[in-house]
């Protein structure tokens, strides 16, 4: 019954594949300019690596995510342009897991309202804006993507767009889950005639919340939060423990343009004796919640494996959310070898000083403290012929930290030390005519002793066809922080893409 339920469902994506070729492979004109279309059909499937019954996961078969993108962008002038995307998201585990015992017992049947379809319209409109580039100006109006940061992995300095974070880390391609947001964004680039200067540019953003949009972050007990809800233990007792299930949230939000909602953003921008340096400052809200509990008891039920499941009310709101930060980046000239390839590595900075953020502490409080978060990184492109003779393999490590300034001595920060480090190690490079990409990444937390491995081959086949098969291994160390939580998802997945365009 389950593989005749899962071949009508695939059936039923090829159906719409089919249905769909004839129109979106086309360019038109409309009043005399291009109208561009674009759009690609991804599924990808997920199994566990577990065969332990855990409570927090399922054996075998655990998502089966589709995305259909539909893009395109039409020229009004030589200085006026329109882009707009949609998306339609939606996981079919649901239908096809319907009927589970072990899935409807761990109660991941009642996430299906969480996560699947995405039917808001914040979900389906991806972007939306016009851009207007008159003489040294750009003006950019609409459902759009700033980015800031040079990270990769993490987000330090890009802080403007929230992330759906949801399915975790389900959904393998990172550029899928930054959430567009209505903004206005200004830029300005002067003619400048300086030897050493050799651009500068100056941008302002304005967030007016016209739909204010926090991060979607994977949410606790497995009938909010599926598969990817986090595996918190409560302790009751000594060797006693419970689940935290999910949560009656109470969590204030600004209304739609309310000004307390309002977010204001401005970058300086220049390439400096080829240095590319950044001066960035943003006042607006933080996109995660404090939160802590409320006065109202917890509901209590019981768990398929036996254990009570803990259901907390929680209260909270967005805090104020403001630093000022600076971006380098440059060719380490000194550093370029010939037997290595003869590519300089590209060494990157990137810092922050936040004031006065809000922390929720141990003590069931809120609290202000300045923070710093600053990262470094090198990308090298270097040559080893015994391992592939003809292409390069691009190398990227990054170290992280996160600290709290003036951090309490008598209790502590939710989830946060007064030192947080992280390491991320990036390696990949490619064969067959660049066809056959194979790749590897590393993310070390080395405050809570916990690791993730993501090791992911990419199969080019055409233009239009591209295969991903690859493996998620997560591990912590400490109970109920950092990846720890997670360490029970560990699993192999396979994606299909198919385009148009």
């Amino acid at each position: 019954m389950k593989k005749r339920r899962l071949c009508v469902v695939l059936g039923a994506m090829l159906l719409v594949a089919l249905m769909v070729h004839p129109v979106m492979a086309k360019q038109f004109k409309v009043a005399g300019r291009p109208l561009n279309l674009f759009c690609y059909l991804t599924q990808q499937v997920a199994f566990s690596m577990h065969d332990d019954d855990y409570y927090d996961t399922e054996e075998g078969l655990q998502s089966a995510l589709f995305n259909f993108l539909l893009e395109g962008d039409y020229t009004f002038s030589d200085d006026l342009k329109f882009y707009g995307a949609g998306m339609l998201t939606l996981d079919w585990i649901y239908d096809i897991k319907h009927d589970d015992q072990s899935w409807n017992e761990k109660l991941f049947n009642q996430s299906r309202d969480n996560l699947y379809m995405d039917d808001e319209s914040w979900q389906l409109l991806k972007e939306a804006h016009f851009t207007w580039t008159p003489g040294d100006f750009l003006f950019r109006v609409g459902k759009q993507i700033i980015a800031w940061g040079e990270t990769d992995g993490f987000r330090l300095m890009d802080q403007i767009n929230p992330l759906d974070q949801r399915r975790g880390m389900a959904d393998v391609e990172f550029e899928t889950t930054i959430i567009p947001i209505w903004l206005l964004r200004a830029e300005y680039f002067p003619r400048i005639g300086i030897n050493w200067l050799q651009d500068l540019g100056f941008e302002f953003i304005f967030n007016p919340n016209a739909d204010f949009i926090p991060n979607q972050n994977p949410s606790t007990g497995n009938n909010a939060g599926g598969i990817w809800a986090p595996n918190v233990m409560v302790p009751l007792a000594p060797g006693q423990y419970a689940h935290l299930g999910s949560a009656d949230m109470a969590i204030e939000e600004p209304n739609s343009w309310d000004s307390d909602g309002f977010e204001y953003g401005f970058r300086i921008k220049t390439l400096i004796k080829d240095a590319f340096l950044t001066l960035n400052y943003f006042d607006g809200l933080d996109n995660d919640p404090v939160q802590r509990m409320a006065a109202a008891p917890p509901e209590i039920g019981v768990a398929s494996d036996g254990l009570a499941i803990i259901h907390p009310s929680m209260e909270g709101y967005y805090p104020d959310f403001r630093f000022a930060g600076i971006t380098f980046s440059k060719d380490i000239i000194p550093l370029k070898a010939s037997f290595l390839g003869g590519v300089s590595p590209v060494l990157r900075l990137e810092a922050f000083y936040g004031f006065d953020n809000t922390f929720a502490t141990s003590l069931n409080t809120f609290e202000k403290s300045d923070e710093m978060r600053w990262a470094i990184g090198i990308d090298w492109k270097v040559k080893i012929p015994f391992l592939n003779p003809r292409t390069y393999f691009a190398l990227s490590g990054q170290f992280y930290q996160r600290k709290i300034l003036d951090y309490p001595s008598g209790y502590e920060f939710s989830n946060l030390e007064d030192d947080n480090n992280m390491t991320t190690l990036s390696i990949n490079t490619s064969y067959l005519h660049n066809k056959l990409v194979p790749s590897f990444f590393w993310m070390n937390d080395r405050t809570n002793n916990a690791d993730m491995y993501k090791l992911q081959l990419v199969y080019d086949y055409s233009y239009k066809w591209h295969y991903t098969l690859g493996a998620l291994i997560i591990n912590g160390n400490k109970p109920g922080k950092g990846f720890h939580v997670f360490e029970n998802k560990d699993q192999v997945y396979f994606k299909i893409s198919y385009k148009w365009g």
